[in-house]
């Protein structure tokens, strides 16, 4: 699984940067971020990492009642292409008031931002889609895949779910939590012959705890319309202090799987993930490093034992930031996964 932890513990990137004036209906905002990827295949290769476009905005409706709403659309400066299939990141409308929160649509799981935030940023999708064949899957920050019970295969993103609504508590002493529901659009089925349809595919749960310069949070993302386990359960410890960031992330998740000497109709794998996190800003330059761990389990006995190292630069300008970036696995992911060490340099504007 490859889990490319991008390492920004101090900027959380659920809200963009935005250079435009505040207009309380409408706002818009982008972010252009292009990367020279090269490997030790000596290849360099170029990628769009990310870059998108979207629109905010929010109003009181009544007193005591706030309406906001936000979409946003993938550029992919790469291929030209302009949105297109699977690139709507957000379609949502929200309601917020004394009683927290309340989000409808395509937006960012509680997973992500309360266990996932501090240690995933720079993630390469085209290193980890799909979970299937030789690629490397990431399960915490793109999906799981698994089968309903007439045997039909799907896939559920778990960093930006569609169909969802989620309730975020307003914060008490230190605790908040949230709670989303993942609903169906009739494709996931509830009996082996196909004729019923579940209503809810899956929830996600989520809390944390805020005591000085330490957060303690925790997630389950569960997704209980497929048979067997496809669940993901996630615990985070950041601390934060002037320029120091540090964090430890722990993982535990179950799902189908493809890779080589699985059976071919594939497996449903438990894979932990152990991941550590520094961070310090020296001067304008921002170092970050991470170290993680992987172990994967299957029912055939096929097991993958592996490591990788990040390290990261990152040189903030006006309107974004230069950044370089070194990714190193170990011998066994590099032999199962054809996983590779790449060294990436890239730019991000946004406006």
């Amino acid at each position: 699984m490859k889990f490319n932890t991008g390492l920004a513990l101090a900027v959380v990137m659920i809200a963009p940067n935005m250079a435009q004036a505040n207009n309380e209906l409408f706002n818009w905002y982008g972010s252009i971020r292009v990367e020279l990827q090269s490997s030790k295949n000596n290849e360099v290769e170029y990628k769009d990492n990310y870059s998108r476009v979207g629109a905010y905005g929010s109003t009181d409706v009544m007193d005591g009642l706030k309406v906001s709403y936000n979409y946003e659309i993938r550029l992919k400066t790469d291929t030209h292409v302009f949105g297109g299939d699977y690139s709507n990141r957000l379609a949502n409308i929200g309601l917020e008031g004394d009683f927290g929160s309340v989000l409808i649509g395509k937006q960012y799981a509680p997973i992500w931002n309360y266990t996932d935030n501090a240690i995933d940023i720079f993630a390469d999708i085209d290193e980890s889609a799909g979970c299937t064949g030789d690629a490397i899957c990431h399960t915490h920050r793109f999906g799981l895949y698994g089968k309903d019970a007439a045997g039909n295969g799907h896939y559920v993103e778990v960093l930006r779910p569609d169909r969802a609504i989620t309730y975020s508590t307003p914060t008490f002493g230190g605790f908040d939590g949230a709670l989303m529901v993942i609903f169906n659009d009739g494709d996931v089925k509830a009996d082996a012959t196909g004729d019923k349809s579940e209503d809810i595919v899956g929830y996600n749960a989520a809390a944390k705890y805020v005591m000085g310069d330490f957060t303690f949070s925790v997630s389950r993302f569960d997704v209980t319309a497929f048979v067997g386990e496809n669940k993901i359960d996630s615990f985070q410890l950041a601390y934060n202090h002037e320029n120091l960031s540090l964090a430890v992330h722990y993982q535990q998740s179950n799902d189908m799987r493809f890779y080589a000497g699985l059976n071919p109709a594939g497996e449903i794998v438990e894979e932990d993930v152990y991941e550590v996190y520094v961070g310090y800003k020296l001067d304008k330059v921002q170092l970050q490093a991470t170290y993680a761990i992987v172990n994967m389990d299957s029912p055939s006995n096929v097991t993958v034992d592996s490591n990788q190292v990040i390290i990261d630069a990152i040189y903030p300008h006006k309107y974004g930031s230069f950044y370089i970036e070194y990714s190193a696995w170990g011998d066994e992911a590099e032999e199962v996964f054809k996983a590779d060490d790449t060294l990436t340099v890239g730019m991000r504007f946004d406006f």
